[in-house]
């Protein structure tokens, strides 16, 4: 399959798994968790490869070749994975695990939603700037507002307080750095962005989701529906 244009995520596909299980009533792939046993969207799943020396590796854009061993996006259930050996007994083969594979995944996780954010910017997706953010929530266009995790408190609890007062509020994410943010963004100083509702939605809501199985998308004390 040839790579998709302008950096797009790769589709998923079928072909190269052999725990395929269908797909659901709404056309999405499925797989089996292999910590629970469930048969889930794929979108809530991290897929893994064993290479050919038997090491784990995390496929985070589902596109890598060979038989895919999936787990829920949830730090939890791939520790559990981890500790019961359930990826040797899936593959049937001996499994080896780097004893940084959790906190990787976690950060391939991170790098994603970023990687995200940028291709947004160059397609026009992104408002950066206090005063643009703020317009854009209150004129109900954003879709996301990304805050710096180190940004003045100020400016985030005016912005809240505007995303509070909006009857379809914008989803709030406080989990990166200024300098996070402005390297994905490939500019200076990224505290306040906005994702605007378009084309980038649901992939980068969807990868969120799989971040939030991690770590807490909101910082503790930022709250999600401050007063206005």
């Amino acid at each position: 399959m040839s790579p998709p244009p302008n950096n797009e995520p790769a589709p998923l596909t079928d072909t190269d798994d052999a725990l395929v299980l269908g797909e659901s009533s709404k056309g999405q792939p499925q797989r089996r968790d292999i910590a629970s046993g469930e048969t889930v969207p794929t979108d809530g799943l991290i897929r893994f490869v064993v290479s050919p020396d038997g090491m784990l590796t995390p496929d985070i854009a589902h596109k890598l070749p060979g038989r895919g061993l999936w787990v829920a996006a949830e730090r939890g259930a791939l520790e559990i994975a981890l500790k019961k050996n359930i990826f040797s007994r899936a593959a049937k083969r001996p499994v080896k695990a780097e004893p940084t594979l959790v906190p990787l995944v976690h950060d391939l996780l991170r790098r994603r939603c970023l990687d995200l954010l940028g291709l947004a910017r160059r397609e026009g997706g992104i408002v950066n700037g206090f005063e643009k953010v703020l317009a854009n929530v209150k004129s109900g266009k954003a879709a996301w507002v990304i805050d710096a995790s180190d940004g003045a408190e100020d400016g985030r609890k005016r912005i809240l307080s505007a995303v509070a007062a909006q009857t379809h509020s914008p989803n709030v994410c406080g989990s990166f750095s200024n300098a996070e943010l402005s390297l994905a963004l490939g500019t200076e100083n990224a505290i306040h962005v906005a994702l605007l509702s378009g084309r980038r939605v649901k992939r980068w809501s969807l990868e969120m989701k799989r971040l939030s199985g991690f770590e807490t998308l909101i910082p503790e004390g930022w709250g999600r529906r401050p007063e206005p």
